[in-house]
């Protein structure tokens, strides 16, 4: 529970800086991976928080990729449509791997208006210990 408080931490307090920075503007689109490790369960989530007071076509894609210390690995791709009602918060896809000892992990979402990318996260995890 406390890596899950951590990373949520992390994800709020660095995804203001991914967006406008400089600019005094908020965000128009809040993209965030979340994860929650059950024993050798990883989930992963991706949601998107509609900061507009309009409605808001967006298209996203979700990448994963895991690997080990022998070098193995798997990669996972997802992607869609989703439309957000004005200020409106939704997950956009989930996922669940396995965590075993030495796994790393590497999450990246983009979410899309029109082709414009509007924001991006990234979660990465280190080796268990």
């Amino acid at each position: 529970m406390k890596s899950f408080f951590s990373a949520m931490m992390l994800l709020l307090l660095g995804g203001s800086f991914l967006f406008g920075q400089g600019m005094g503007k908020k965000a128009a689109v809040d993209g965030q991976i979340l994860y929650e490790i059950n024993g050798d369960q990883l989930n992963i989530k991706a949601q998107c928080e509609n900061h507009l007071d309009k409605g808001l076509e967006i298209t996203y894609k979700l990448k994963i990729a895991q690997s080990d210390e022998r070098n193995n690995s798997v990669s996972n791709s997802q992607g869609g449509k989703k439309e957000l009602a004005p200020m409106e918060s939704k997950n956009l896809s989930s996922s669940s791997l396995s965590w075993r000892e030495g796994a790393r992990i590497k999450a990246t979402l983009e979410i899309y208006h029109k082709k414009k990318l509007l924001d991006s996260d990234t979660l990465e995890l280190p080796a268990e210990e």
